[in-house]
């Protein structure tokens, strides 16, 4: 598992280094960085979507992406448990609740996207499409998925599910006469929408990390079900070329980025997104400008993924049904 993690964390670091290559050394890629951006597509509480003026070439814009993505990967880096830490423990013994996240994300990724592309198949043999996307410039399709995790993750996760949270937790305060105040309840909201899992340490409640699953309340399960699902329909009511099966791949995928933004904060879910979209992406506009060997280079993404999870996915099962046969063991 250790080797896989790694592995994949070699291949981030190719889709990484790949998207500037293919955006300021490609003829389709200098073009579109000569464009002009106008104005920048916002989105607050899943429902406040709105564009802020601005006035500056694409190139640049990818750019300030491209550094936003290596600071959530920095972010990821030195948290505690840290990277270097996590990985050389993750050789004994797995962990993958108080693991660093860089140790995480490759699993769960891999295996979201095996549950994905099962859910998928099952729903297009019953005849309940998927749909999908296309743009007519692909260098500015990828610059337009490159941003939407910034987007949907502010709008859905940073101020929808966050600060849902961080109200409740104040509200519990209040309750067990631990009101900090108004200034304290101002940088509970916003500690809570940066970090979740920290301020219910500080406060005494039960943390994901040290509780698993069971650290989640009932109210955070609520919300975050009712904010996934709202993600799911969003993709398919604002339309793209999205039909109605991409409602409940996106709402599995919106359980997975919520839970990590519970587990881990607001960087979690912005780099889950980042593995669907630009990774993915970068390797897929290789192919379309027709960079040498970019074809194998992504079915080789594409079967590397796949069938990690399959083999994480399966040995998750597998784990699973031995506990449980243990368990069933010891009651008799």
């Amino acid at each position: 598992m250790t080797a896989l993690v790694l592995i994949f964390l070699v291949s981030y670091l190719i889709s990484m280094i790949l998207g500037p290559i293919l955006f300021y050394t490609s003829r389709e890629g200098l073009d579109a960085s000569s464009n002009m951006i106008t104005k920048l597509p916002l989105s607050l509480l899943m429902i406040a979507n709105f564009s802020i003026p601005m006035g500056t070439y694409v190139g640049i814009f990818f750019l300030a992406i491209w550094l936003l993505y290596v600071v959530a990967f920095v972010l990821a880096w030195i948290d505690v448990p840290t990277f270097p830490i996590s990985i050389k423990k993750a050789t004994q013994q797995v962990n993958l609740i108080g693991s660093n996240y860089l140790v995480v994300l490759p699993q769960l990724s891999v295996i979201v996207l095996v549950v994905i592309a099962v859910l998928q198949t099952l729903q297009e043999s019953a005849g309940v499409q998927t749909g999908s996307i296309s743009f007519q410039n692909p260098v500015l399709g990828f610059l337009s998925v490159s941003y939407a995790p910034f987007v949907e993750e502010l709008s859905y996760r940073i101020t929808t599910l966050g600060l849902l949270d961080g109200l409740y937790l104040v509200w519990r305060t209040r309750r067990q006469e631990q009101y900090p105040g108004f200034k304290g309840a101002v940088h509970l909201l916003i500690g809570t929408m940066w970090k979740p899992d920290r301020p219910k340490k500080l406060l005494g409640f039960k943390t994901i990390r040290d509780n698993g699953l069971k650290g989640i309340s009932r109210i955070e399960w609520l919300i975050l079900i009712a904010t996934s699902g709202a993600f799911g329909a969003a993709h398919y009511l604002y339309g793209g070329g999205w039909e109605i099966g991409k409602v409940s791949t996106a709402m599995i995928s919106g359980l997975a980025l919520g839970y990590v933004y519970l587990r881990y904060g607001a960087y979690a879910p912005i780099l889950l997104h980042w593995y669907f979209n630009y990774y993915f992406g970068a390797f897929d506009l290789a192919s379309q400008l027709k960079m040498p060997s970019a074809d194998l280079l992504a079915v080789g993404t594409e079967f590397l993924n796949l069938g990690g999870g399959i083999i994480l996915a399966s040995g998750l099962i597998v784990a699973s049904v031995v506990r449980l046969w243990s368990a069933a063991r010891r009651r008799v």
